[in-house]
C-alpha cells in the first residue's frame, strides 16, 4: 500500500484506532479480530506479528456492536510499523504477507516502507 494510503487513516480522526494487543485485552475480552471466533485468537494473531519483531501493531476502523453481554469491537484493519533491522523486516513481512494471501491479496516486497496495511477479512 502507498504510504500515503496509510497515512490517510492514521491521520482520520473519525475513526477508531488503537495499539491491538492493549485493545484486544481490554473490553472484558470481547475485542476480536476480522472473522475470528474468539478473543484469544485475536490475541495471538497479534503476539505472532510482535514475536516476529512488528515495533507496533494498531488496530485501525474499529465498529462498535452492542450485544446482550455489553458492546463487543471489532476490526478487519491492521497497520504495523516495520523495524529496520533487515532479519526483522524479512520476518514481519512475511507475517503481513500470510495474512495478506489468506485474504487473496499480494504479499507486500520490501520497498522500504515504515508501515504495511493488512487486512484480515
Amino acid at each position: 500500500m502507498s504510504r500515503d494510503f496509510i497515512c490517510e487513516r492514521l491521520d482520520d480522526q473519525d475513526s477508531k484506532k488503537a495499539e491491538a494487543l492493549a485493545w484486544l485485552k481490554g473490553n472484558g475480552g470481547r475485542n476480536t479480530l476480522g472473522e475470528l471466533p474468539t478473543n484469544e485468537e485475536s490475541i495471538a494473531l497479534i503476539e505472532e506479528a510482535y514475536h516476529a519483531g512488528a515495533e507496533e501493531v494498531l488496530a485501525i476502523e474499529i465498529d462498535e456492536y452492542d450485544e446482550d453481554d455489553g458492546v463487543h469491537e471489532n476490526t478487519g484493519k491492521l497497520i504495523v510499523r516495520l523495524p529496520m533491522e533487515s532479519a526483522a523486516r524479512r520476518r514481519v513481512l512475511g507475517w503481513c504477507g500470510k495474512q495478506a494471501e489468506a485474504q487473496g491479496y499480494d504479499a507486500e516486497d520490501d520497498e522500504g516502507q515504515t508501515h504495511v496495511f493488512v487486512a484480515l477479512d
